[in-house]
C-alpha cells in the first residue's frame, strides 16, 4: 500500500496531454551548423532557396540500411532540380561514417556529430532512422521517423516541400494505428469496474501499437508516421491517467500510475521527471522488467552511467538474454570498466542460439573495443562477427546486413588516422559494379590506409585456369592491379573469382597488397 502523500502525487493534476518536443511540422525548422566529413562547415541559411533532405541514421540500423538505395537514387534524380541531401550521424565517429558512405557510394555529404550535440537536442534525435524535408523557405514541411519506404513516399514530400505546403503521410497501416490508438474505442466514464476495464484497454493499445510499429520497421508496406503516432499515444495516455488516478488503490495500481507517468514524462523528453517517476514505480514493483528499462533509458540521457549499469545489471539478472548482456556491456564499457564489459559480451556470446544473434553480438562488441582504442580484438571480433552472418539463410536479409556491417566496421579501423594499409574481403552484396560478370563468385574488396598510398594487388591460391579480376570504377584487371588511395582512405574493389575448371575441395583464394615488393597487407575467403 501507499501511503496519503505518495497518493497525492500519483493522482497528479489532471493536466491534458503536451506536445512532443523537436521541430514542428509547418515552422521554421530549428538552424544548425554542421561539419562534413570533407572538413566543409554547412548551416541551414546555407540551403535556402532549394529544399533540402536531411536524413538522421546510423550504420547499426537496418532501416536505416533499408532506406539507404532509395536515398541515393532520390538525391541523384533530384540534384538537377535544385534538391539537396545531406546525412547527420549521431550516435557514431566519423570514421564509422566514412566506412558506410564508401561501401555504399553514398554521393551526398554526411557528418557525424554527438547524441548530445544541439543539432541532436534541436531536432530530438532519439528514433533511427528519422528524415526531415526542410522547404526553400526555410519551413519544415516534413518530419518522418522510421524508414522512408517506399521511395515514392520521399519524392511526394520533395515536390510538397517544393510548393510551400506539408504532405502528411497516408497508407493503410497509418489508418490502422490511428483506429487503434483512437481514445473513443476506450470510453472512460462510467462505473469504476467499466473504467478499470477500458483503461486496462487503453494501456494495452499503446504497447500493441509500439509492438505493431517494431515489427514494421523493415516492411515496405507498412510506411507510417512514428511522430504522429506518438502523439497519438500521448493523448491515448493522458486521459488514461486522468480517469484512472482517482481510482487507484494498493501497489498494482500504484505502479501503475507511476509508469504511466514515467513514460508520459519520458515521451516528452521530460527525462528528470520520468526518472522520477520510474523510481516511485519501482518501489511498489521492484522487479518490473518495463519499468527498469524506462529508468535506464532515463538514466542514460541525464548522463547517470552507473545507475544504467545498475538498472541493466538487474535486467539481466532477472530476465537473461544476449540482447541484455550486450547492453550490459556497452553500458559498462561507456563507464570505462573495460574488464567488465567483455565479461558481459562474453555472457552474450554464450546466450547466442543462432548464428544472426552470434554475428549481431559480436558486432557490437567489435564496436566496443574500436571505441575503447583497441584494434586488435576490435578485428577479431568483426572477423567473428563475418563468419557468423555465413551462417544466416540467404533469404534473411540480416544476412546482408551483417556481412555489410562487419567489413564497415573493418573499414573504420583502417581510416582511422594512422591507421597501416589493410585489406578486408567479404561476400559481395548490393549491386554489382559496371562490367561484373554474373555468373562468378564475387567479394567486395575493402583497401584501407594513408590517401596517397600506390599498393599493388594481387591473388594467390587459385587452381590453374582459374582467374581472379579486379574490377574498379569501369575497368576490371585479371590477377593482379595498381590502386592508389584516395582522399577519404578507402577504396572499394569488386573482386571476382572465375571459375573456369572442376576442383576438388574448398579453394583458400588471398589477395595480397604490396608497396613495392615488400607484402602490408593480406585478406582471404574460403570459395
Amino acid at each position: 500500500m501507499f501511503g496519503t502523500a505518495a497518493l497525492a502525487a500519483l493522482l497528479g493534476s489532471g493536466a491534458p496531454a503536451a506536445a512532443l518536443p523537436g521541430p514542428v511540422v509547418g515552422q521554421p525548422a530549428p538552424d544548425f551548423a554542421l561539419t562534413t566529413l570533407d572538413g566543409r562547415r554547412v548551416r541551414l541559411a546555407d540551403y535556402r532557396g532549394r529544399t533540402l533532405v536531411v536524413n538522421v541514421w546510423g550504420s547499426w540500423c537496418p532501416p536505416c540500411r533499408l532506406e539507404t538505395p532509395d536515398l541515393i537514387a532520390e538525391s541523384l534524380r533530384e540534384a538537377p532540380h535544385g534538391v539537396a541531401f545531406l546525412g547527420v550521424d549521431t550516435t557514431e565517429s566519423a570514421s564509422a561514417v566514412r566506412a558506410f558512405a564508401a561501401a555504399k557510394s553514398v554521393p551526398y555529404p554526411q557528418a557525424a556529430v554527438s547524441e548530445n550535440s544541439r543539432f541532436a537536442r534541436d531536432y530530438d534525435i532519439r528514433n533511427y532512422p528519422t528524415t526531415f524535408v526542410i522547404g526553400p523557405d526555410g519551413v519544415l514541411r516534413a518530419r518522418h521517423a522510421d524508414n522512408l519506404l517506399p521511395r515514392a513516399q520521399l519524392h511526394a514530400y520533395i515536390v510538397a516541400a517544393k510548393a510551400g505546403e506539408n504532405a502528411p503521410l497516408q497508407t493503410a497501416f497509418q489508418a490502422q494505428l490511428d483506429a487503434l490508438l483512437d481514445p473513443a474505442r476506450y470510453p472512460l466514464g462510467g462505473d469504476p469496474q467499466t473504467v478499470r476495464t477500458n483503461v486496462a484497454d487503453a494501456v494495452a493499445a499503446i504497447a500493441h501499437a509500439d509492438d505493431l510499429m517494431d515489427e514494421a520497421m523493415d516492411d515496405a508496406a507498412r510506411d507510417h508516421d512514428l511522430v504522429a503516432t506518438q502523439a497519438e499515444e500521448e493523448r491515448l495516455r493522458a486521459a488514461v491517467l486522468d480517469a484512472f488516478a482517482p481510482l487507484a488503490a494498493g501497489d498494482a495500481d500504484a505502479a501503475l500510475l507511476a509508469r504511466l507517468r514515467g513514460d508520459q514524462a519520458a515521451a516528452l523528453g521530460n527525462w528528470s521527471e520520468a526518472k522520477t517517476w520510474y523510481e516511485q514505480a519501482l518501489a511498489h514493483a521492484p522487479g518490473d522488467v518495463d519499468v527498469l528499462s524506462g529508468e535506464a533509458e532515463a538514466a542514460d540521457h541525464l548522463g547517470d552511467g552507473a545507475r544504467v549499469v545498475q538498472l541493466l545489471a538487474r535486467i539481466a539478472e532477472l530476465k537473461p538474454s544476449y540482447a541484455t548482456f550486450v547492453a550490459l556491456g556497452r553500458a559498462e564499457a561507456k563507464q570505462a570498466d573495460l574488464v567488465a564489459a567483455e565479461a558481459a559480451f562474453a555472457r552474450a556470446t554464450k546466450l547466442a542460439a543462432t548464428p544472426s544473434a552470434l554475428a549481431w553480438t559480436n558486432l557490437y562488441a567489435g564496436r566496443m573495443e574500436a571505441s575503447a582504442g583497441r584494434p586488435v580484438p576490435a578485428r577479431a571480433a568483426f572477423a567473428r562477427a563475418l563468419a557468423a552472418a555465413a551462417g544466416i539463410p540467404r533469404s534473411d536479409a540480416r544476412a546482408t546486413w551483417y556481412v555489410e556491417q562487419a567489413q564497415e566496421g573493418m573499414i573504420a579501423l583502417g581510416v582511422t588516422a594512422g591507421a597501416a594499409a589493410a585489406l578486408s574481403l567479404a561476400p559481395w552484396t548490393g549491386p554489382d559494379l559496371p562490367g561484373s560478370v554474373a555468373s562468378t563468385i564475387k567479394y567486395r574488396l575493402a583497401v584501407t590506409g594513408a590517401p596517397g598510398v600506390a599498393l599493388n594487388l594481387a591473388v594467390r591460391g587459385l587452381p590453374p585456369h582459374w582467374i581472379g579480376s579486379f574490377c574498379t570504377d569501369r575497368v576490371c584487371a585479371p590477377f593482379r592491379t595498381t590502386l592508389t588511395i584516395p582522399a577519404g582512405g578507402v577504396k572499394i574493389v569488386e573482386f571476382q573469382v572465375i571459375p573456369l575448371g572442376h576442383a576438388s575441395g574448398p579453394i583458400d583464394v588471398r589477395v595480397d597488397a604490396s608497396v613495392g615488393t615488400r607484402r602490408v597487407a593480406s585478406a582471404g575467403a574460403t570459395v
